[in-house]
């Protein structure tokens, strides 16, 4: 099993360093490298990219916005998780049209924290209460305009992704190949203007295509 390579980005030495032990328990994370602002990460990331950085929004010298704005710029394959105890539909919806892929509440729970990492390694994103309750209230200023231009493969592909399923589990509900999924879905990001899955979640409720989802 690979382990995953984490970056956190955090000022307040508590918190980061009981972060760290607590990371080290879980079985999928491996090397596990810590920074006390933005300006810092940036440059282990230049050292060794991880697979994912864990950024605090409210840090010195570089904060966690444009942390994760350089870093979608210039390491897009890294995936980006905001710990934040600032939950207004502000600072989410405009870190979701950046191209963050989970928001975790400092408050959360220990095994919601293995549950956001592994989330967003296997599936691009983390949907949780947070993410939930922005969109939710998003939708209700905004009329709903249905599916827009997505072909029905797509629509499909849409749903199964903001049901959290992976590539491969799509891949062989649809009993197409990895690589066609990949290409309908960049095919989707580009009709949709999202930089990923978060992304696609976003739309999804905005056009009310998520409301179709069957209870889990």
């Amino acid at each position: 099993m690979t382990k995953l390579t984490i970056c956190i980005a955090e000022d307040h030495t508590l918190v980061r360093k009981g972060l760290v032990r607590l990371m080290n328990t879980f079985e999928r994370i491996g090397d596990i490298r810590e920074a006390s602002n933005g300006k810092e990460l940036i440059s282990l990331v230049h050292t060794a990219a991880p697979d994912i950085v864990i950024l605090d929004l409210e840090m010195p010298v570089l904060n966690g916005f444009d942390t994760a704005k350089y870093i979608v710029e210039h390491h897009p394959d890294i995936k980006i998780l905001i710990l934040t105890m600032h939950t207004e539909e502000v600072f989410i919806l405009n870190l979701m049209e950046l191209g963050v892929h989970g928001f975790l509440n400092k408050n959360a729970e220990l095994e919601e924290v293995e549950r956001a990492l592994y989330a967003i390694a296997d599936r691009d994103f983390y949907r949780n209460d947070i993410i939930n309750k922005v969109l939710k209230n998003k939708v209700r200023r905004q009329k709903s305009t249905g599916s827009g231009p997505l072909s029905l493969r797509e629509l499909e592909i849409l749903l199964l992704i903001c049901k959290e399923f992976t590539p491969a589990e799509i891949s062989k509900r649809l009993q197409i190949s990895e690589k066609t999924f990949f290409n309908h879905r960049a095919h989707i990001l580009r009709k949709v203007t999202a930089r990923g899955n978060v992304g696609l979640v976003k739309y999804a409720y905005q056009q009310g295509i998520i409301e179709l989802l069957p209870p889990t």
